[in-house]
C-alpha cells in the first residue's frame, strides 16, 4: 500500500514534478489561455444580445421599418462574427495548441515516472504490485492529473472572462441587479469550495481501491499457466469477479457521491433564477429598467451557468487531481535505498577480487539475513554457494549487484566500494543468469542483445553458438526473427536458459553469476548449458547458486551457507572428506545429481 501523506502532499508534489513541465510549454500554454479567454468574451457578448434587439430594434416607437431592418442586419453580422470567428475559430486554435502541449507534458510525466520506478531498488518493488504502478501511469491517477489541467486551461479562463464581463455590464445598467448576480456567484463559490474538500476524500478512496485491485487483476493474469496446471479455472473467475465488482462498487460510490455535490450547486441556480425573475420584474414595474435589460439578465443568468458549473468542474477536479498528485508524487519524491553516489568513480579498468567486510543484512520487516560475513575471491575463481533454502546465498548475490545495500560493512569489487560506483556502470560487469529468466514480447534477436543493443546478427550467432542455443534457433522457419510469446511462452525452459546464457556471453563481462540456473531443466537441457558455461568462463570469475551436483563438482571453491553466515569454505573432495552441513546436504539429496 502507498503510505500515507501529509496534507500539502499535493502542492508539493505540484510544485516539484508538474510545475517545470508547465513551465517548459508556458508559452504554448499561455497563447492556448488567451485564445480561450477571446471566446470568454464572445460568449457574454452573445448572452447579452437580447438586450440590444430590444433596445435597439424591437422597443424603439419612431424607427423607420428600413431602419429596424438595417440596425437587426448589422446586429446579426455582428453576433455571426463574435460567434464563428472569436468563439469558433479562435477557440479551436487555442484548443489545438493547448492539446499539443497536453501530450508533451503527458509524454514526459510518464517517461519521468517510468524512469524513477526503474531506478528504485528492489525494496520498492517487493512492496508495490506491477498493476499497480501501471494504473499510475495509464489509469485514473494521470488521467485525473491532465483532466483537471484540461478543464483549467481550456475552459475556466473562458468562463472567468464570461462572469467577470457580465458582472461588469449589469453594475452599469442596474446595480440592484448587479448585486444579486454577484452575491449568487459568491454562494456558488463557496459550494464548489465546500465540494472539493469532499471529492478528494472520495477520490482518494477510489484511487487506493483502483490500485489494489489493478495489482491483484495483473497477479490473475500473469498466473495463467499456474491456473491452467492446477484446475483453477473457476475459483479464478470467482476471485475476478469479487475484484470487479468491489471496483463497480467503489466507481458506483464515487459517481453518486460527487452527483450529490454537484446536485447542491444546481439547486443555488434554480433559487438564483426565480430570484432574478422577482427581482427584474419589480425593477420594471417600477420603471427603473427596461424590457431589453430584464431579456439580457434572464438570457445572461442562464448563460452564467455554463461558466460557474465549468469552474465548478475544475474545482471539483482539483479535488481528484491532488488525491492523484498525493500518489504519484508520493511514488516520485520515494528516494532508492541505492543511490547513485554524486561522483561516481570509474570501473576498475582491470578486473580483480570480490570482497565482503563485515557485511550484515536485513530486510524492510526486520529480518535477519547476513551476520558479519566477511568473504574474498579472488579473480578468476569459480565458486559454488550452497545451503538449505534461507541461508542468504541469493541475498550474497544481490548485495554483489548492488540490487540491495548492506546494513553494515562493505562490499568491494578490485578494491572500491560498490556503493561508488554507478548502479548501472556495476551490473554492466556481471554477466547474470537467473533461475526464471524473463523473457520479453518480442523477437529472439531483440531478447539476446538487451546487454548490447548495438551488436549485429554475426555477433549474435557467435553468443548463441557458445550458448548451444544456435542448434535449435536455426531450427526456426523465423531464426532470430522469430517473436517470443509473453514470458517466454513459445519457449520450453531449456532454451529460455540458453537465451538468458547467450545474453551474458554476448555482453562478454569480467563476472559471472548463475542464481540456481539449472535447477529446474531436464538432464538433456543441463548439460547443454554446463558445456556452454564449461567452454567460456574459462580465466573469468563466476559464481554458482546450486542444486545440483554436477554444478558443484566443477568449481574451484565451495561456500556453504547457513543461517546468514558461512560455516563451511573448500573444494568439493574437502568438504565431502569432512563431517559437516555440506556433506549431510549430498547425503540427505538436498544436492543431487
Amino acid at each position: 500500500m502507498t503510505p500515507p501523506v501529509a496534507p500539502s502532499a499535493s502542492s508539493s508534489a505540484f510544485r516539484r514534478h508538474l510545475w517545470p513541465l508547465l513551465r517548459r510549454h508556458r508559452w504554448a500554454i499561455i497563447a492556448a489561455v488567451i485564445l480561450v479567454s477571446l471566446h470568454g468574451g464572445a460568449m457574454t457578448l452573445q448572452n447579452v444580445y437580447p438586450k440590444w434587439l430590444f433596445s435597439e430594434v424591437l422597443e424603439p416607437k419612431n424607427l423607420a421599418t428600413s431602419e429596424r431592418w438595417h440596425r437587426l442586419a448589422w446586429l446579426i453580422a455582428g453576433y455571426l462574427t463574435v460567434s464563428i470567428f472569436l468563439r469558433m475559430i479562435l477557440w479551436h486554435c487555442g484548443y489545438r495548441i493547448f492539446t499539443w502541449a497536453r501530450e508533451r507534458i503527458v509524454f514526459s510525466l510518464r517517461a519521468q515516472f517510468f524512469r524513477h520506478v526503474n531506478h528504485l531498488c528492489l525494496r520498492f518493488h517487493g512492496e508495490h504490485h506491477s498493476g499497480e504502478l501501471f494504473s499510475y501511469l495509464f489509469g485514473t491517477p494521470l488521467a485525473n492529473v491532465m483532466q483537471f489541467f484540461q478543464q483549467t486551461s481550456l475552459l475556466a479562463p473562458g468562463a472567468v472572462i464570461v462572469i467577470v464581463s457580465t458582472l461588469g455590464l449589469f453594475w452599469q445598467w442596474d446595480w440592484p441587479i448587479a448585486v444579486l448576480l454577484t452575491v449568487l456567484c459568491a454562494l456558488s463559490f463557496w459550494i464548489m469550495i465546500y465540494a472539493r474538500n469532499r471529492i478528494k476524500i472520495i477520490q482518494t478512496d477510489y484511487q487506493k481501491t483502483e490500485g489494489a485491485v489493478s495489482g491483484r487483476v495483473a497477479d490473475l493474469l500473469r498466473g495463467n499457466k499456474a491456473v491452467k496446471l492446477h484446475s483453477m479455472e473457476s475459483s479464478i473467475s470467482v476471485d475476478f469477479e469479487q475484484q470487479a465488482e468491489l471496483i463497480g462498487r467503489k466507481s458506483y460510490e464515487r459517481d453518486v457521491r460527487s452527483h450529490v455535490e454537484w446536485m447542491k450547486q444546481e439547486t443555488l441556480t434554480y433559487f438564483g433564477y426565480v430570484s432574478l425573475l422577482a427581482l427584474c420584474t419589480w425593477r420594471y414595474l417600477d420603471g427603473q429598467i427596461d424590457l431589453g435589460i430584464v431579456a439580457a439578465c434572464l438570457a445572461a443568468y442562464s448563460g452564467l451557468n455554463w461558466p460557474l458549473q465549468q469552474i465548478f468542474n475544475s474545482v471539483t477536479l482539483w479535488a481528484g487531481c491532488s488525491a492523484s498528485l498525493d500518489r504519484i508524487g508520493t511514488v516520485l519524491d520515494t528516494a532508492s535505498t541505492t543511490p547513485d553516489p554524486v561522483s561516481p568513480v570509474p570501473v576498475p579498468k582491470e578486473p580483480g577480487e570480490l570482497r565482503f567486510e563485515r557485511v550484515s543484512f536485513h530486510y524492510a520487516d526486520g529480518s535477519p539475513i547476513l551476520h558479519e560475513l566477511d568473504l574474498v575471491i579472488p579473480y578468476g575463481h569459480r565458486v559454488a554457494i550452497v545451503g538449505p533454502s534461507g541461508a542468504g546465498k541469493s541475498t550474497l548475490l544481490q548485495l554483489l549487484l548492488r540490487l540491495y545495500d548492506p546494513a553494515q560493512g562493505n562490499v568491494r569489487i578490485a578494491g572500491i566500494d560498490v556503493r561508488d560506483i554507478a548502479g548501472r556502470d556495476l551490473r554492466r560487469l556481471f554477466g547474470v543468469v537467473p533461475q526464471d529468466t524473463f523473457v520479453f514480447r518480442s523477437t529472439l534477436r531483440d531478447n539476446i542483445r538487451l546487454a548490447r543493443p548495438d551488436a549485429d546478427d554475426a555477433a549474435i550467432r557467435r553468443a548463441c553458438e557458445q550458448a548451444n542455443a544456435w542448434e535449435f534457433i536455426s531450427r526456426l522457419p523465423e531464426g532470430l526473427d522469430t517473436p517470443v510469446g509473453e514470458g517466454g511462452s513459445s519457449l520450453s525452459g531449456g532454451q529460455r536458459q540458453r537465451i538468458a546464457i547467450a545474453r551474458v556471453f554476448l555482453a562478454d563481462p569480467p563476472y559471472f553469476v548463475f542464481d540456481e540456473a539449472t535447477s529446474a531443466l531436464d538432464t538433456l537441457s543441463e548439460q547443454l548449458i554446463q558445456e556452454a558455461i564449461e567452454k567460456n568462463l574459462t580465466g573469468r570469475t563466476a559464481l554458482f547458486v546450486a542444486h545440483r551436483l554436477s554444478t558443484v563438482k566443477n568449481c574451484d571453491r565451495i561456500l556453504v551457507m547457513e543461517a546468514g553466515s558461512i560455516v563451511q569454505d573448500g573444494s568439493y573432495d574437502e568438504l565431502l572428506g569432512r563431517p559437516g552441513l555440506f556433506r549431510e546436504l549430498v547425503h540427505g539429496q538436498q544436492l543431487r545429481e
